[in-house]
């Protein structure tokens, strides 16, 4: 049965909002910690396997991010950022992970997102919709599974 196009329009909505979000993480990390950085703070946190995750982090997000904006491979993107958001907020409710201070902190998105447990949970949660749902009739992935249907 196909979907209304108000459902296609509100996934790809929802898409745009967690991919863009998850694609300026990695980009931020990337930048601004680069991939030692990135090791290192992952290490901290008590990972494992850390000297491989850490530097792959910021370029797993920034990829996960730009195939959720386009619909490729959604619910895998999505599965991608269930995992790396749902362990965030586990990390930062156990303790181990850096609960940020919005008023300390410069940073101009940490402004804008406010609490980053809340908001690593939403992330979470969006992840899971958009991997139990997938992309929607407006993504890449549309034309591949119509093919496959026929």
């Amino acid at each position: 049965m196909r979907q209304p196009f108000s459902a296609d329009l509100g996934l790809l909505l929802l898409r745009l909002a967690a991919g863009i979000f998850l694609l300026m993480s990695g980009l931020r990390k990337a930048s601004w910690i680069g991939t030692e950085g990135s090791e290192a703070h992952v290490d901290a946190l008590g990972v494992p396997l850390a000297e491989y995750i850490g530097p792959a982090l910021p370029y797993v997000e920034i990829v996960g991010g730009a195939m959720l904006c386009l619909g490729l491979l959604t619910r895998l993107a999505a599965a991608v950022l269930a995992l790396l958001a749902g362990a965030d907020a586990v990390l930062m409710v156990l303790g181990v992970g850096t609960l940020i201070s919005i008023q300390e902190s410069r940073d101009q998105m940490l402004l804008l997102i406010g609490n980053p447990l809340e908001f690593s949970v939403l992330l979470a949660v969006l992840g899971l919709v958009l991997m139990l749902t997938g992309a929607g009739g407006i993504s890449a992935d549309a034309p591949l599974r119509r093919a496959l249907r026929r």
